[in-house]
């Protein structure tokens, strides 16, 4: 099923509060769905943290912010499905973290990172 309806693309992003609802153009890179995902939920600190999709071999792979996203290996269904997911972790959370919403999402991806068992 093609993701491109009257032009635009509907794309579904889960974060750890919500899941949120964009429609975007075709040219729409990778790097503009981020900002309008952390504009949404009102980060500034946002170079922990990514989005990320299940390509089409079934992987789990991160968006390229400088590609557009319809050119990337997203699976091409109705709704393009992505997750918002720390990439990285700051050594010392305390001296590297400034808002506190961050620390909180930094702590939360990580204690879901490491209770997801692989069967």
């Amino acid at each position: 099923m093609s993701p491109v309806n009257g032009g635009n693309i509907n794309v579904r992003v889960t974060t750890m509060d919500a899941e949120l609802e964009f429609a975007i153009q075709p040219s729409t890179t990778g790097k503009q769905l981020f900002d309008q995902v952390v504009k949404t939920v009102g980060l500034r600190e946002i170079w922990y943290f990514g989005l990320q999709y299940t390509d089409a071999k079934g992987f789990p792979t991160w968006l390229k912010l400088n590609k557009k996203v319809l050119s990337q290996d997203v699976r091409k269904e109705a709704t393009l499905l992505f997750k918002f997911r720390a990439k990285f972790y700051p050594e010392d959370v305390a001296e590297e973290i400034i808002q506190d919403i961050t620390m909180v999402r930094d702590i939360d991806y990580r204690l879901r990172d490491d209770c997801i068992v692989v069967v």
